[in-house]
This record gives C-alpha cells, structure tokens and sequence, in this order.
C-alpha cells in the first residue's frame, strides 16, 4: 500500500502518527506534498516542523509545480495507492491537486475538521458545501472526521463514501519523575489564545460562581496571550482564587508546566479538535473540556474527564466543583490516564486505527 499525503503544510497535528506508517506491515511508500513546511502564525506560537522532514521513511515534497504532482500521481496509479487530501477545497493547492487525482486510478480519503460552526452556522456550511464540494463525494472512498459529533453530517451527504471518526495526535512527551508536590489546592490550567473564542472568561466566571471557601482550594494558571488579556485580568481582580498569568511560552517547555497542574480546562466556544486536550492526557491531567470541542471525543469515560455545556458557567462551575471535591482521586489517576493514552491516542496508536480503516 502507498499513502501520498496532500495537505496546506506540515501537520504537527498528523505527523505524530504518519511518522509510524512507514514501519508498519503493508506499507510501502509514504510521501507527503505540501505548498510550504509551514505559516507565519505556527511559527510565531513556536511550532517547529522542520525537524518532521528528516523523518525515516519518509519522502516531503514541498511546492511542487502541477506537473510535478500529476507525474507523481500517474506514477503510482494502477497501484495500491491512497491519495489523502486534506479537504476538498479548504485549501487551493490541495483542491488543485485533488482535482488533479480525478484523471488516475487511486483511492481517494479525505481528513478534515468538522463544520467551522464559530462565524457561520451548520446551514450555511450545507450550502456551500451543495454548491462546491458535492459534486466531488463520488470520487472520494473515505472520509476522516475530527471527532464524532458530525459523522451523520457527512453521512447525509452520500452512502457512497464511508464516513470515519478520526482524531488530532501530539508528539509523545513522558511524565517527568519532578513533579512538584502540589498542597491542598486544586491546580487547574488553561493553554492556548486569550480569545473570544477559546472563552477563558468563562473559566473565569464559574470560579466566581463558586464558595469563598471552595475558590481558596484551587489555583488557576493561564498560559497564552491575546486580545481579551486585559478584561480576564481585570476579572482576576474579584476573585479570592490565585490566578496566574503565563503569557506566550516555548512550546517545548509547555508540557513540563502542564505537568505540574491537575486539571486542564478548555472551555472554547468552538475547536474543531482542541490537540491540548491530547497533550493533557498523555501527561496525566484530567480534563473539563467544553462540548463544542472535537476532543471531547477523548472523555467519554468520566475517568478522564468531564464535558460541560460551552459557554454555561454555572455547568462549568459544578464540574470544577466536582474536582474539587475528589482532587486526590484526580492525583492517583495519572498514571492510569498516562497508560490509557499510549494505547489510544499516541501516534503509534492513532496509526494502527487509520491504517486498519485504510484496509
């Protein structure tokens, strides 16, 4: 089997796993084809995809010309090839090169986010997906969806393409042995943009919510920045809660402060995955994650987590509560969330489902 990937750039999202495909029985060529390694506003959150291009095993094409990718296309038709694209035509290289793949005999998937729900609601989305992309579902065998919550969305579109929940992966990172002990306080942390969309307000508003005595027993850091810094730091000024602000920082020091917390909150008004929320389990954290995020897929088992309404406080607040309540349990079950992540949602994990959903 061949796998050529097609995406907008280098995926620190997806390399995790397509990094393991090369080693696994009935793999043969893995190559993905990219515009550019990556964009200005990863870089500036400090990704760094670059190292993904000495992966074993692995061939990066990178601004190809058209030719290029038909050649490259043409040359393993008529084989067992899959050509995954990364959207119909959410990107305009990518669609090109999907248009491109009509003309040969390979199989099609597509992977792809569910519905951007935050600027336009479901209709709209069915709208423009009848007018541009419809007209394509007969090409496409497989179709990989973040998360579970729109599967019967894509489903109604055709019986023809076989729909598939699918997930985001982050890179692998151990629980460091320096833990620092954390007292009687609960320790909740937040990672990502100081946005209205990401609503970290609301994190704030249901601390408010809570007891005098009940927002003494947990602490709150906040790691990012953006335009909404201001009015969260003035809503910190009315709570008897510790909150600390991080600002931006490296990415690879994220994980060892994410370690040193209890809890992880997302409470996003709309992610179309939410990879912190892999990041978090991997590391032991429990996570209280809103339902508006595709990784709320992750926290079925209440083991690992809780889903709270998304921008309902007072839905937030009793969840925290909750955590409060059984932090020491949410402490000893680190290293069982830890071993539920490496079997489930490492990239070697993540690699095996794709794989057998290809087969």
């Amino acid at each position: 089997m061949n796998l050529l990937f097609f995406q907008n750039i280098i995926s620190p999202h997806q390399m995790p796993y397509i990094q393991h495909l090369p080693q696994m029985e009935g793999v043969d060529d893995v190559i993905v084809v990219v515009p550019e390694v990556s964009i200005d506003e990863r870089s500036a959150l400090g990704w760094d995809v670059n190292k993904w291009l000495q992966t074993d095993g692995i061939r990066f094409i990178v601004a190809p010309w058209p030719d290029d990718v038909e050649e490259l296309i043409e040359s393993y038709s008529d084989r067992d090839t899959w050509c995954l694209f990364s959207g119909i035509n959410a990107f305009p290289e990518v669609a090109t090169w999907f248009r491109a793949s009509l003309k040969y005999d390979v199989k099609r998937a597509v992977i792809t986010e569910p519905p951007y729900i935050y600027d336009h609601p479901l209709w709209q989305h069915a709208i423009r997906f009848a007018l541009k992309d419809w007209r394509y579902v007969k090409y496409i065998d497989k179709i990989f969806v973040m998360g579970d919550e729109y599967l019967n969305y894509y489903r109604f579109w055709s019986k023809r393409w076989e729909v598939i929940p699918f997930m985001y992966c982050t890179e692998w990172k151990e629980r460091s042995s320096q833990v620092r002990e954390r007292g009687e306080r609960l320790h909740i942390i937040y990672v990502g943009s100081l946005s209205h969309r990401k609503n970290v307000s609301c994190l704030l508003k249901a601390a408010k919510l809570l007891g005098e005595d009940e927002q003494k027993q947990m602490e709150i850091g906040i790691v990012g920045d953006g335009e909404e810094r201001a009015v969260l730091e003035d809503m910190v000024a009315r709570l008897k809660t510790t909150v600390r602000f991080y600002g931006t920082q490296p990415m690879g020091t994220i994980p060892e402060m994410m370690e040193q917390f209890d809890v992880l909150v997302l409470p996003s008004r709309h992610d179309g995955w939410g990879a912190v929320v892999n990041e978090a389990l991997t590391l032991g954290l429990y996570v209280i994650c809103s339902d508006h995020c595709g990784a709320k897929m992750l926290l079925k088992s209440t083991d690992n987590g809780l889903i709270f309404q998304s921008d309902n406080d007072k839905d937030l607040a009793s969840k925290i509560r909750r955590c409060i309540q059984e932090r020491d349990k949410i402490r000893e079950g680190a290293t069982r969330r830890i071993d539920w992540s490496r079997e489930n949602i490492a990239g070697k994990a993540v690699a095996s489902y794709f794989l057998s959903r290809l087969k």
